[in-house]
């Protein structure tokens, strides 16, 4: 399943689907369709990443249970929380995610894709 999210650069959007597709959802993977000047995803206060300048690169969030940090296709993650050992691979869990933007003036749209192994309809 695909979402579409859009909000102002500069700005914060939550990526925590919990309330609608359950606990354990992951996601898969996403895409600025418009970038920001720069982003990144947070936990908490704890970046998963660094900052990246603008683009519309697919980043895959795709990694082996048990694995601290990992990269792939040029962008490296932090995997903050161990939660999978049942799988191969598993996705960034959507738990208290959040997406971070800068720049002025426009709006952002992101496309994140959730691991349909993880969603429940809730």
């Amino acid at each position: 399943m695909m979402l579409t999210l859009r909000g102002p650069f500069g700005s914060s959007i939550s990526l925590d689907f919990r309330a609608r597709f359950g606990e354990s959802v992951e996601l898969q993977c996403f895409q600025f369709v418009v970038p920001p000047i720069e982003f990144r995803l947070v936990r908490g206060s704890r970046p998963l990443q660094d900052w990246q300048q603008s683009n519309t690169e697919i980043y895959d969030l795709q990694h082996g249970p048990g694995v601290k940090e990992w990269a792939r296709d040029g962008h490296s993650f932090v995997n903050d929380i161990d939660h999978r050992h049942d799988v191969m691979t598993c996705g960034l869990l959507s738990r208290d995610l959040l997406m971070e933007t800068r720049g002025l003036g426009l709006d952002f749209v992101l496309l994140v894709w959730l691991r349909e192994s993880t969603r429940r309809n809730l």
